[in-house]
């Protein structure tokens, strides 16, 4: 919250704060290269991106059904609350079909711009139970919903194995997947089927230097391709 242009609303409400454990497939995506290319971009062009980032995610919010979303500067994390869905596997449909769809749109509109943008997103994906922190405090305006736990930290990590356009999936959402490829790659839609890929040796030493990360992400995680557009939009061979 920027406290330069706003005051807090005190009341005599005593503080609290509640936590409960959900079990969700949290998105972290982020723009390869922005910090470097703001550095080169003047203060519309910056903006205008920013803005790109922000519609993007209020019209996932209507056509994807994500429970929470939060900005982070040239990114955001989403949030699929798995009891929203019914199962993990109808969640992470939901988180894959909006993370192609976060690829597609911004390519689209970049191509449209008439001054050099970031490269593209890079996303990760992971799946599990965490905390979701509710508190109700003295000052209402701080009385944001949050989510703690190691899934958060893991899609954080892992979103920086993925390159323009690229997408990782960790170890449980692998898991998921191979029970479910129906739903969650689409495996009999010639057009939207999606694909796991192996990462090479160079991507899982990557992972292994990640501090937090459990040996079964860094052994276990995969990158998603989109076949059907790879050669139209993005090529993704496994490598960071």
């Amino acid at each position: 919250m920027y406290l330069k242009r706003h005051s807090l609303t005190l009341t005599d409400k005593q503080s609290l704060i509640h936590g409960e454990k959900v079990d969700v497939i949290a998105v972290y995506a982020d723009l390869r290269d922005f910090a470097q290319w703001s550095l080169r971009s003047t203060a519309s062009e910056v903006t205008r991106i920013i803005e790109i980032v922000y519609d993007r995610v209020i019209q996932l919010a209507f056509f994807y059904k994500h429970t929470f979303h939060k900005f982070l500067g040239d990114g955001f994390v989403l949030i699929w609350e798995v009891n929203d869905h019914g199962s993990r596997a109808e969640a992470l449909h939901w988180a894959l079909a909006a993370s192609f769809e976060i690829h597609k749109r911004y390519w689209y509109l970049a191509s449209r711009l008439h001054f050099p943008s970031p490269t593209g997103f890079g996303i990760g994906i992971a799946c599990g139970e965490v905390v979701r922190i509710d508190p109700e405090t003295f000052i209402p305006e701080l009385n944001e919903p949050d989510f703690v736990g190691y899934p958060m930290n893991c899609g954080a990590r892992l979103q920086k194995l993925a390159g323009p356009y690229g997408t990782v999936l960790d170890s449980k959402g692998v898991d998921i997947a191979l029970k479910c490829p129906d739903r969650v790659l689409r495996e009999k839609n010639n057009i939207l089927r999606l694909e796991l890929v192996k990462p090479n040796n160079k991507s899982i030493a990557l992972a292994d230097k990640f501090t937090g990360l459990h040996e079964d992400d860094v052994f276990g995680f995969r990158f998603v391709t989109w076949p059907y557009v790879k050669d139209a939009l993005w090529h993704v061979d496994g490598r960071p």
